[in-house]
């Protein structure tokens, strides 16, 4: 952990131009919403989630098992 944050800190210390800097705060975007997507995917797979909230059932309730029209 302290290396991560000694390269943090040569990161901040770093001269840089405007497309330098652009550039790393897109690759800590990417590295953030790629993880993100990852977990979403893994918690996906292992059937964990739950519907909650608006649309996470049938209108109305639950729809009878035996429909008769």
């Amino acid at each position: 952990m302290n290396s991560v944050k000694k390269d943090f800190d040569d990161l901040l210390q770093k001269q840089m131009d405007r497309r330098d800097f652009l550039k790393h705060v897109g690759i800590g975007f990417v590295a953030l919403t790629g993880v993100a997507t990852i977990l979403k995917t893994l918690s996906t797979l292992s059937g964990k989630q739950q519907g909650v909230g608006y649309g996470a059932s049938a209108y109305g309730g639950a729809r009878p098992k035996n429909n008769q029209s």
